[in-house]
């Protein structure tokens, strides 16, 4: 798989994420239509669905210790009302390394990219919470992050469907 297509999937999985989860004030059912679905031929890309992915993301960001990044997550929240666009996924990919090493030294899961992917989750899907006005700024600082640190491992890996199932 190309990095392009995963690239592409990072979008529509993004968007999934980034919409209103089951439970909130005005969220509604959603199933992939196919629309969205990047292929390059192979069996494993045919189970692509961002919906199912974006909930397995959802799922880890879940199992996440808060209580333990809880403050990190309330720091950044503070700072990226007041940041700009650039400021803010700077200090986006700022926090999701300091929150992935923290989860490494609690003894989690020790695969560094892993470890980045649960933190980038956690506190992109925290932000949209409590700060939902930064929705967009948060979701492209995120895609950002994504699309730079972990295409290439993601690729490696066979792609958001293998990644996600981990």
């Amino acid at each position: 798989m190309a990095p392009k297509d995963i690239v592409n999937q990072t979008a529509l999985i993004l968007d999934e994420l980034f919409e209103l989860s089951d439970g909130e004030a005005g969220a509604t059912p959603r199933v992939f239509s196919g629309s969205g679905l990047v292929s390059d031929g192979g069996d494993d890309d045919d189970s692509f669905d961002p919906v199912i992915i974006a909930d397995q993301l959802r799922n880890i960001a879940d199992q996440y210790n808060k209580d333990v990044l809880q403050p990190l997550m309330d720091q950044f929240v503070g700072q990226a009302r007041a940041a700009a666009g650039d400021q803010l996924a700077a200090m986006f990919s700022q926090t999701v390394d300091t929150l992935s090493k923290n989860w490494v030294s609690q003894g989690g899961d020790v695969r560094q990219e892993m470890c980045a992917l649960k933190a980038a989750t956690a506190l992109g899907l925290y932000a949209r919470r409590k700060c939902p006005e930064l929705t967009a700024s948060v979701r492209n600082a995120m895609a950002q992050f994504l699309n730079s640190r972990l295409t290439g491992w993601i690729t490696q890996q066979g792609g958001w469907g293998q990644v996600a199932s981990e």
